[in-house]
């Protein structure tokens, strides 16, 4: 593990290190200390990376004309459009390529250009271009192609369509493979040959800047397009798409498509459109479209201008989702009963195939890794070939395993930690026996456990609506650039419940002397089984804001958990059964001295001869001294039992206050005496002590010779002199008692543990 991590449940926690001066140069700009704290863990160090999060400076991004045949492509568009060529956009089934179409769509339609668009069939043709669907769409008169979302790997189909004599421009995000089409033109971020500032763009963000090369001018009314492209996407929210993405949300709020605008009424969604509700109403449902059927219902729902149209396209898109929803949901449960019912629980990867709908295989491979925490490949089986998705985990690198025996299969491609491939059935065991045993040599090399960065550390006393509010100034969140997470430390479970129609997820409530939050987890909730009531624990999480029925409060989603282990155990109040206590463990006390069973007096701990792995405290010890022997004993375990026959501090009402009290009643005596006897009442009444209380302060008073008592009379020393309360071994007696009687009586076990313990 490396410095500054620590272990909790799921992950590596990093705990996150700060540069106090720059901390400063942040505040000097009037950012709050949070945000400077959250920006400096995530090492940004750079004031100008500040400024992109905070200044308009930035506001139309890098000039478009930097990206590689930016300059040959707009020549050859405008040269369609002045002859009138047919121009086809060529999308991608997703939500990115969905609205990368769109926007270009609609960009050339607004410069007079003769456009049309097609979205290949994900169950018929398949991801990219495809020869069949190049040869119709040239045949039909198109003499020029230009793809979005998707290309940069379609070399054949280029070829194919230079031959028949149409030009085509690719843009493209996707991986540049060893082999680039022989397009017109490529405007591709990471192109080899060019130089553009950022390489993260989505395939709309791509689409975008063709538009602001096209149109001379930047056309931030199609930012609400490049939004939710980006956001469905899951590039990086950094740079030039946070810019983006962030202007695009400002439009959907001010003037949103009348489609989105519909939809989002269907979801009873009335407030503000941010990151997620793109992220978790908008892309989901777009992304439903070519998962149960065409993606062109897209397009126009998207360019729908006519309320009742954007309605009724609205609907069917609701129903697309709620058909996914359920074939995903049915295709997880029969997933899982095969893993289940099978020696598949026990693999390293586990594959499983069936006949399953095509279009949400991602979707269930990814929920079988979360439960399982293992590489998944879910197949649907057709005419004896296995086709599907690959989720990975730990930063095992599917791909790149896969790419080992790539003979095996029929096509694959993705990345570490997603893939979709095809194979045939006959390969299966050949390629389950590679994988499986790819991962058994990664998990002798590897800790099983990503790495989490924490951004805050905080106490449940510091959590509110006002450090929430005060954290949106850094949105939007998305890759790269997650919301805060903040790591609550020391709070103990109020309450632990199970939610859902089959309790799949986890609601804790956690508290402090000062308040509780209500905690929930979606995802893998068997990973925190062993967290129960009563446990202190360091919770990770994310803030955010619950709304039902009209109100809100303050909720966080659980990350990962830390059970704090304490040396010390809390049995304090529970009328403890000695009887119980193991005959090999030390009891101590102020009382019981009984060696033969391990009963011994504080007084008497250094004559230990044995040493015990736990140690009970069956009362309070009178000082401090004794536990920090007790500690130094090692133990693996203190019990704090603490079941005092009489508390001291209740039944005697001294203290420094009242001391100095009853000197200055003796001193405002004009022979300086006082009878108590005759004045009893009174200096009980004044000092607000008892008789036995007063007894112990007149004695602290003789030891500090600060008085004589004679004949029941307190009589002031005339040669006193001032004096440190401290000399009086009463009163040092007394405080020392006092003290640990608060401490052990009135602390929490964590404020107790950090005092004493040695861990």
């Amino acid at each position: 593990m490396k410095r500054g991590e620590k272990m909790g449940i799921k992950y590596n926690w990093i705990y996150p290190s700060y540069d106090e001066n720059f901390i400063k140069e942040l505040e000097s700009y009037s950012i709050s200390k949070n945000i400077a704290k959250i920006l400096n863990a995530r090492s940004i160090t750079d004031m100008t990376v500040v400024k992109k999060y905070f200044s308009d400076e930035y506001e139309e991004g890098y000039d478009p004309f930097l990206m590689h045949d930016m300059q040959k492509a707009v020549g050859r568009i405008n040269e369609a459009i002045e002859n009138e060529e047919k121009i086809l956009v060529y999308g991608d089934y997703d939500a990115d390529g969905i609205t990368s179409t769109v926007l270009l769509v609609e960009t050339l339609i607004s410069m007079g250009a003769n456009v049309s668009s097609y979205i290949p069939n994900r169950f018929e043709e398949g991801y990219g271009p495809n020869k069949e669907a190049f040869t119709k769409i040239i045949n039909s008169g198109i003499s020029l192609i230009i793809t979005v979302d998707n290309g940069i790997a379609g070399v054949e189909e280029v070829d194919l369509a230079n031959e028949l004599g149409c030009d085509v421009i690719v843009t493209d995000h996707h991986k540049i493979q060893d082999t680039m089409p022989n397009a017109y033109a490529i405007i591709h971020p990471e192109h080899p040959d060019g130089n553009y500032p950022f390489k993260k763009l989505a395939g709309v963000g791509v689409a975008f800047k063709l538009a602001h090369a096209l149109l001379e001018i930047f056309p931030d009314f199609l930012l609400d397009l490049v939004a939710i492209g980006t956001i469905a996407d899951m590039v990086s929210i950094t740079d030039e798409n946070r810019i983006f993405v962030k202007q695009g949300l400002e439009l959907l709020n001010e003037d949103p498509r009348i489609g989105l605008k519909m939809l989002l009424e269907l979801s009873s969604i009335d407030t503000k459109i941010d990151e997620q509700t793109v992220g978790f109403y908008i892309a989901p449902k777009l992304n439903s479209i070519g998962r149960m059927d065409s993606a062109k219902l897209g397009l126009t729902f998207l360019m729908a201008e006519d309320p009742v149209t954007a309605k009724s396209l609205a609907e069917q898109i609701e129903q697309y989702n709620i058909e996914r929803k359920k074939v995903t949901e049915d295709i997880v449960k029969d997933v899982i009963n095969k893993i289940e019912n099978s020696d598949k629980k026990e693999k390293n990867v586990i594959m499983v195939s069936g006949e399953y709908h095509e279009g949400v295989l991602g979707i269930v491979a990814s929920n079988i890794v979360e439960r399982y925490q293992k590489p998944v490949f879910i197949m649907n089986e057709k005419d004896g070939v296995l086709k599907g998705s690959a989720r990975s985990i730990f930063d095992f690198n599917i791909y790149v395993a896969m790419n080992k025996i790539s003979d095996l299969f029929v096509a694959f491609g993705g990345h570490t930690l997603a893939a979709g491939f095809s194979f045939e059935q006959s390969n299966f065991e050949k390629i389950e026996d590679f994988l499986d045993n790819e991962f058994e040599e990664f998990k002798q090399h590897n800790e099983l456990k990503s790495s989490k960065n924490i951004d805050i550390v905080t106490s449940l006393e510091d959590i509110s609506y006002q450090l929430l509010t005060s954290l949106d100034v850094l949105k939007p969140y998305g890759m790269d650039f997650e919301k805060p997470s903040i790591l609550i430390e020391n709070a103990m479970v109020l309450n632990k419940a199970y939610f859902g129609s089959e309790k799949q997820y986890l609601r804790l409530t956690i508290a402090d002397e000062v308040g509780n939050l209500e905690c929930i987890s979606f995802k893998d909730v068997s990973a925190f089984d062993k967290v129960e009531k009563n446990d202190i624990i360091d919770l990770l999480c994310t803030l955010d804001k619950n709304n039902f029925n009209g109100r809100s409060k303050l909720q966080a989603h659980i990350i990962d958990i830390n059970i704090k282990e304490f040396l010390f155990e809390d049995l304090r109040f529970m009328n403890y059964d000695i009887s119980k206590i193991d005959n090999t463990s030390l009891k101590l006390s102020k009382y019981k001295d009984d060696k033969a069973s391990n009963f011994y007096l504080y007084k008497d701990i250094d004559k230990l001869d044995t040493d015990f792995e736990y140690i009970y405290l069956l009362d309070i010890p009178n000082s401090k001294d004794y536990l920090e022997r007790i500690t130094n004993l090692n133990p693996k375990k203190v019990f704090l039992i603490c079941e005092e026959k009489e508390i001291l501090s209740d039944l005697y009402l001294i203290d420094k206050d009242r001391l100095i009290k009853l000197f200055n009643l003796i001193l405002s005596t004009n022979n300086k005496q006082i009878n108590v006897t005759q004045q009893l009442d009174k200096l009980l009444s004044v000092l607000k002590t008892n008789v036995d209380s007063l007894k112990i302060m007149i004695q602290i008073f003789k030891e500090l010779e600060l008085i004589t008592f004679v004949n029941n009379t307190i009589i002031l020393n005339p040669n006193y002199k001032t004096v440190d309360l401290k000399k009086s071994p009463s009163f040092v007696k007394m405080e020392s008692i006092f003290e640990m009687e608060n401490l052990l009586l009135k602390e929490s076990i964590v404020n107790i543990d950090k005092l004493f313990s040695k861990k």
